[in-house]
C-alpha cells in the first residue's frame, strides 16, 4: 500500500505530533518524521532512515541531505532513482517533490536550463496531483526565481496570479519571499524588509531552514542597499550562525559573499576580500552558480575601491560572460554599471557612457529605482570628467530627487559629493558646502563606530570558527581515515572468507553436499531465520532442495514472489516486520534455482549483507551447475564404457573365430579326406578289385598322417580356447591381479593386431619378458584399447601404411613406463592441449565421441594410480606415456 502524501514542511506543533507517533517505532511513522526533519536536523533524519519504510520517499530524504551537504552528484543519482520509482507507482506528489529537489540542485549548480525544466515539471505534477498547497508553494517559489532572471516579465506574469497571503504558513513563506524580492528589486526597502522578516520567522517555524538562511542574507542585502550597515551586519551574522550550525557549505558560501559585500561598503576591504575569496573556493565545483557571480561582482567592485581600474575592468568583463549573469537581467545591469565605472577610471569616457546608458535603460525597464539613481550618479561623474558641470549637476539633482522619493532609502554619500563638486565647478560655493556637509553627516551615520566594531567582531568570529572548523575537519578526516581503514580490513577479511567459501563450494561435485555447505556458510555470514533453495529441474519446474519443503511450481507457488524472482531473474527484498530475500541462482543467462532467506528482524539485510549473499549465490550456482554436469558426464561415461566393452567383446569374438577357423578347417579337411579313403578301402575289401600290400601300406600312412594333422589342429584349437577362456575370465574380473605384462599384452591386443593388419597397418608389441605388475588388468586393458583404437581412428593417414607400437620399460621407484606411439598425422598444439577434455574430438560424426581419451585419463589416474601424458608434433605422430606403479593402490 503506497504511503499517504506527506506535507512539504510541517509546523513545530505538527512536528511534536510526528515525534510522538514515531517514538520507538519504525516504518511509515519514522519515514514521516525523517522527511519533516530533513532541513531542521539532517543528521537525525539520517539516523531515522534505516528503520523507515524502504522506497523512493526514503531515497528522497537521503538525496536532499546529500544536496545540502554539497554532495550534488550523489544527490542527483539518488533523486533520479526516486523519480523513476515514483513514476512507476504513478505517484504524482512524489514526482513533484523529486522534480522540486532537481530545481534546488540545478540552482546550486547554476544550470539554468535544468532549473527551468525542473520547476515547470514540478508545477505540472503538483497540479496533476490536486495538492493545492504544494502547487501554490511551487508557483510562488518559481515566481521568485524568475524575478532574478527578469523582474519586469516575472512581475507581469505572476503578480496578478498569486494571492497576497495564504492561511498555510508554508505557502505564506513562499509568498512573502516573492513579495520581498519584488519590493527589494524595486528599491522599496521598508516593505521588502517587512516581507523578508515575516517570511524568515515563518520559515524557522515550519522547518524551512534553507530558505531561512537565504532570507537572512536577503535582509542583510536590503539593509546594505538602504545604507543601514549596522542592521545589515546584524542580519548577516544571523545568516552565518544558521549556516554554520547546519554545516551546509553552499549556503555558507552565500553568507560569506553577502557579508563580504557589507564589509566592502564599510571600507573593510582586506576582510571583505578574504571572505569573498573563501566563498569562491567553497563553490569551486559549481562555477556557473549565481552565488559565484555575486562574489565575482563584489570582488570586481573591490578592485575599483582600491583604485585598480585595469583589474576592475578585467573582472567586470569576465563577469559579463558568466552564465548566471547572461541569464539574469539584474546581474547584467550590475556588470554594465561596473564596466562603466572601470572605463571611467581609465578615462575611456565614450565607452563608459555607452555602458552606463545600457545599465540605465535596463534598470528603468526592470523598475529598479535604487539602481537607476546609482547609474544616474555614474553618468553625472562621466559628464564631470568631460568638463560639463552643468549637465552633471542636472543628473545629480535628478538622482537625489529619486532617492528622496524612495521610502526608507538613504542616498549614497557619493551622490552628495558629486553634486558638491558640480556646484563648486559652477561657482555655487554655498550649495557646494551644504552638499558636502550632508555627505559627511550621512557617511558618519552610515559607517558608525558601532557598525565597524560589529563588522570586526563578525570577522574575528569567522576566523575563530574557521580555525575550529579546520580543526574539526582534520579530526573528522582522521576519524574517517580510521573508519575507512577498518572498513578496508573488514572488506579484506570478508573477501578472503568469500574466496575460501567459493573454492570450497565449487570444489564439490555432489549437489546435496553443495547445498549443505551453502546453508552453513550463509548462516555464518548473515543472520538467517529461514533458509531454502529451490532448484529448476530438467522440465523447467521449480523443485525444493532436500528438506526444503514440498513441490513448488511457478504456476502454483503459494508465494508468488518466488515465481517472480525466477521469471525476472532479479533479486527481491521484501520488508514487512522481517526481511524476506529472494535471490536467483544463475550461471550467465542459465537459471539454476532460487535462494530464499528470511531474517528474524527488519533491516537485517543491508548493502553489505546483500553483497556477501550475491557472491555466495554466484558460487553456489556454479557449484550446482558443475554437480549437474558431473552427473551427466558420469552417466555418459558409464554408457561409453559399456559400449567400449561391447566393442572389445565383438573384436574378441571375431579374433576367436579367426584363430579357430584354421585348425578346425584343417581338421575338417583331413577328416573328410580320411573318410573318403576309408570308404573306398571298405568297398574294395567287400568285393572290389584285389588290394595289394603296397596300397594297404599307403592307405595306412595317409590315415596316420591325417589323424596326426587332426590331432595337431585339435591341440591348437584347445590351446586357443584355453587362452581365450583365461582372457575372458580376466576381463570379467575387477580384482587386482599379478600378471606378466608381455604375455598379457600379446593376448589382450591380439584382436587389435588383426584389425590393424586389415587396415594396412602394423601393431608391434615390444615388452621385455618377466616384467611383472600387480594391477587391475581389466582397467589397464580398457586404457590400452582406447589408446590403440584412437591411433587407428585418428592417427593413421588413409591409404598410407602406418605403424603403431606398444612398448614398456622398468623405471626406478617401482614404476613401469608403458608407451603407445604411432607414426601418423600427429596433433597441433591446440588439439594436444585439449586432448584429455571430455567431449573434445576432431572427428565427431566419423567414429569419434570425444570421451575415449577422457575415460583413459580417468582410468590411469584414478584407478591404476598412475599418470598419463601426451606428446605430439603435427605430421610426426603421437606418443602416449603411462607411468604406472608396479603395485596398484
Amino acid at each position: 500500500m503506497p504511503l499517504p502524501a506527506l506535507p512539504l514542511f510541517v509546523t513545530d506543533a505538527e512536528l511534536a505530533l510526528l515525534e510522538t507517533q514515531a517514538r520507538g517505532g519504525g516504518g511509515d511513522a519514522a519515514l514521516a518524521l525523517a522527511w519533516a526533519l530533513r532541513q531542521r536536523d539532517g543528521a537525525r533524519a539520517r539516523e531515522l532512515l534505516p528503520r523507515a519504510t524502504e522506497g523512493p520517499r526514503r531515497w528522497l530524504v537521503e538525496a536532499e541531505c546529500q544536496a545540502l551537504d554539497g554532495q550534488l552528484d550523489a544527490a542527483e543519482a539518488l533523486r533520479r532513482q526516486a523519480l523513476a520509482a515514483f513514476a512507476d507507482a504513478a505517484d504524482a506528489v512524489g514526482q513533484a517533490d523529486a522534480q522540486w529537489l532537481g530545481y534546488q540542485l540545478a540552482l546550486d549548480r547554476g544550470d539554468q536550463a535544468a532549473l527551468q525544466a525542473a520547476t515547470h515539471a514540478a508545477i505540472a505534477l503538483a497540479a496533476q496531483s490536486g495538492d493545492a498547497g504544494r502547487l501554490l508553494f511551487m508557483q510562488a517559489s518559481t515566481a521568485r526565481a524568475e524575478l532574478l532572471r527578469d523582474r519586469s516579465a516575472a512581475k507581469a506574469h505572476w503578480a496578478g496570479r498569486l494571492p497576497a497571503h495564504s492561511a498555510d504558513p508554508v505557502c505564506e513563506v513562499a509568498l512573502r519571499d516573492f513579495r520581498g524580492c519584488l519590493e527589494a528589486m524595486g528599491s522599496n526597502f521598508p516593505q521588502a524588509i517587512a516581507d523578508f522578516t515575516a517570511a524568515f520567522e515563518l520559515a524557522l517555524q515550519t522547518g524551512q531552514r534553507r530558505r531561512a538562511i537565504v532570507l537572512a542574507t536577503n535582509l542583510g542585502f536590503a539593509f546594505t542597499r538602504a545604507h543601514d550597515f549596522e542592521s545589515a551586519i546584524d542580519w548577516q551574522r544571523r545568516a552565518l550562525a544558521l549556516a554554520r550550525a547546519a554545516g551546509w557549505p553552499r549556503l555558507y558560501g552565500l553568507c560569506l559573499a553577502q557579508t563580504g559585500e557589507a564589509l566592502r561598503r564599510l571600507g573593510e576591504l582586506d576582510e571583505a576580500r578574504e571572505l569573498l575569496t573563501e566563498c569562491l573556493q567553497t563553490h569551486a565545483g559549481e562555477p556557473g552558480a549565481r552565488v559565484v557571480a555575486l562574489a565575482r561582482k563584489y570582488l570586481a567592485h573591490l578592485e575599483m575601491d582600491v583604485g585598480d581600474a585595469a583589474a576592475g575592468l578585467a573582472a567586470f568583463e569576465g563577469l559579463a560572460r558568466h552564465p548566471a549573469v547572461q541569464a539574469s537581467v539584474d546581474l547584467q545591469i550590475d556588470a554594465d554599471q561596473g564596466l562603466a565605472r572601470a572605463l571611467l577610471g581609465l578615462q575611456r569616457l565614450d565607452e563608459a557612457e555607452a555602458a552606463a546608458c545600457r545599465a540605465l535603460d535596463a534598470a528603468r525597464r526592470q523598475q529598479e529605482r535604487g539602481q537607476s539613481l546609482e547609474v544616474l550618479g555614474l553618468l553625472a561623474e562621466i559628464r564631470l570628467a568631460r568638463g560639463d558641470a552643468g549637465q552633471a549637476l542636472q543628473l545629480y539633482e535628478q538622482a537625489l530627487a529619486e532617492a528622496e522619493a524612495l521610502p526608507g532609502y538613504r542616498p549614497p554619500p557619493a551622490l552628495l559629493d558629486g553634486a558638491a563638486r558640480a556646484h563648486a565647478m559652477l561657482g555655487h560655493y554655498q550649495p557646494a558646502f551644504d552638499m558636502a556637509r550632508r555627505a559627511i553627516a550621512l557617511r558618519e551615520s552610515s559607517q558608525s563606530e558601532q557598525a565597524r566594531r560589529r563588522s570586526r567582531a563578525i570577522h574575528l568570529q569567522h576566523q575563530v570558527d574557521r580555525a575550529r572548523t579546520e580543526s574539526e575537519h582534520l579530526r573528522r578526516l582522521a576519524a574517517a581515515e580510521a573508519a575507512r581503514s577498518a572498513a578496508l580490513e573488514d572488506a579484506h577479511a570478508v573477501l578472503q572468507q568469500l574466496s575460501a567459501m567459493g573454492q570450497e563450494l565449487t570444489a564439490e561435485l555432489d549437489a546435496e553436499r553443495v547445498l549443505g555447505l551453502l546453508r552453513e556458510r550463509v548462516g555464518a555470514m548473515v543472520e538467517v531465520a529461514e533458509f531454502g533453495v529451490f532448484l529448476l529441474d530438467e522440465g523447467q519446474q521449480m523443485r525444493p532442495a532436500p528438506a526444503a519443503g514440498t513441490l513448488l511450481l511457478p504456476s502454483d507457488a503459494p508465494d508468488p514472489e518466488l515465481a517472480r524472482c525466477a521469471r525476472e531473474r532479479r533479486e527481491l527484498l521484501l520488508r514487512d516486520g522481517t526481511d524476506l530475500l529472494l535471490m536467483p541462482l544463475a550461471v550467465g543467462s542459465q537459471l539454476v534455482g532460487v535462494l530464499r532467506l528470511r531474517s528474524r528482524a527488519a533491516g537485517a539485510y543491508g548493502e553489505r549483507e546483500l553483497l556477501i549473499l550475491r557472491n555466495l549465490a554466484a558460487y553456489a550456482a556454479i557449484a550446482l551447475e558443475n554437480a549437474r554436469a558431473y552427473q551427466r558426464v558420469a552417466v555418459l561415461q558409464r554408457q561409453v564404457i559399456a559400449q567400449e566393452r561391447l566393442a572389445a567383446l565383438g573384436a574378441m569374438v571375431a579374433g576367436v573365430a579367426h584363430e579357430l577357423n584354421t585348425p578346425i578347417g584343417n581338421s575338417l579337411l583331413a577328416a573328410t579326406t580320411l573318410l573318403a579313403a576309408n570308404r573306398e578301402l571298405e568297398s574294395r575289401l567287400d568285393g572290389g578289385p584285389p588290394l595289394r600290400r603296397s596300397e594297404l601300406m599307403q592307405q595306412t600312412r595317409v590315415t596316420l598322417d591325417g589323424l596326426a594333422l587332426i590331432e595337431r589342429s585339435m591341440q591348437t584349437a584347445a590351446s586357443l580356447v584355453g587362452n581365450f577362456k583365461q582372457m575372458a575370465q580376466r576381463r570379467a574380473s575387477h580384482e587386482r591381479l599379478q600378471f606378466e605384462l608381455a604375455t598379457w599384452c600379446r593376448l589382450h591386443l591380439r584382436p587389435l593386431v588383426q584389425r590393424a593388419e586389415q587396415a594396412g597397418h602394423a601393431l608391434d608389441i615390444d615388452i621385455p619378458p618377466d616384467l611383472l605388475i600387480d594391477s587391475y588388468a581389466d582397467q589397464l586393458g580398457q586404457a590400452l584399447d582406447i589408446l590403440v583404437n584412437n591411433a587407428l581412428l585418428h592417427g593413421m593417414l588413409p591409404g598410407r601404411p602406418g605403424r603403431i607400437s606398444v612398448s614398456a620399460l622398468s623405471l626406478p621407484g617401482d614404476l613401469i613406463r608403458l608407451q603407445v606411439a604411432d607414426d601418423g598425422r600427429g596433433m597441433t598444439a591446440d588439439v594436444l592441449r585439449r586432448v584429455f577434455e571430455p567431449f573434445f574430438s576432431t572427428r565427431f560424426g566419423q567414429g569419434g565421441n570425444g570421451l575415449g581419451l577422457a575415460i583413459c585419463h580417468s582410468l590411469v589416474e584414478q584407478v591404476l594410480g598412475g599418470h598419463i601424458l601426451a606428446h605430439s608434433i603435427a605430421g610426426q605422430g603421437s606418443r602416449f606415456v603411462l607411468d604406472l606403479p608396479r603395485v596398484a593402490p
